[in-house]
């Protein structure tokens, strides 16, 4: 994949001081992604043009506003159970004469078809990562990004390679995964592992015939 030139327009304004969003049957608290992760998260993940983003626990809409005014997404969609933080977000969409580009639905992500993505960004918890990844490893297509701020998902593997397995920024981790290969790699590494303890079994086989022989 190739690293998308960024345009250089003024950051939208947020509201610094909005409280705690979550609701009972969250999997995480609305806490804001600051401004300078959110430009990392899309950046790591080489998000462009050709990219519809989910962004699933949306809040301010953020990353939604960052993905289309700074690195020309196609779309984006974002999902959250707080009403009214939606309906805020709705009215910026409306001002800003976005929506065309962008929409916000208050609804739980995990009832909705996950498929028409290509990129999705999440801050929940591990535990929330956890519940998501069946719904992800089998709604998202081939060569779909997946960027989670802070917290891994579990069983997945990094496109990162060498240790850590995220990245740093400050005192923040971001991780970056690619479908299938995050959910694949283990898969193929354990079936390469058993292949070759078969393989030596029939080896030490044939060995000790020849040594009896």
């Amino acid at each position: 994949m190739s690293r998308n030139r960024r345009r250089s327009r003024p950051l939208p304004s947020f509201n610094s001081n909005i409280g705690w969003g979550d609701v009972s049957h969250s999997v995480a608290p609305f806490v804001p992604t600051p401004l300078k992760i959110v430009q990392n998260m899309l950046q790591l993940g080489e998000v462009g043009p050709d990219d519809t983003l989910y962004d699933l626990g949306c809040g301010d809409g953020r990353i939604l506003f960052t993905a289309v005014e700074e690195f020309d997404v196609k779309q984006a969609v974002g999902y959250d159970l707080n009403a009214s933080m939606c309906e805020a977000t709705q009215k910026k969409i409306n001002d800003k004469g976005l929506k065309d580009r962008i929409k916000v639905v208050n609804g739980n992500f995990f009832h909705t078809d996950l498929s028409p993505a290509t990129f999705v960004t999440l801050y929940l918890t591990t535990s929330g990562n956890s519940r998501l990844r069946p719904k992800m490893e089998k709604e998202l297509r081939e060569g779909s990004r997946v960027v989670s701020h802070d917290f891994p998902i579990h069983d997945w593997t990094t496109i990162k390679a060498d240790a850590p397995v995220h990245y740093v920024v400050g005192s923040h981790k971001i991780f970056v995964y690619q479908v299938p290969e995050a959910f694949k790699q283990d898969m193929t590494l354990l079936k390469g592992l058993e292949e070759a303890s078969r393989l030596g079994k029939i080896r030490d086989y044939f060995r000790r015939k020849d040594e009896s022989d």
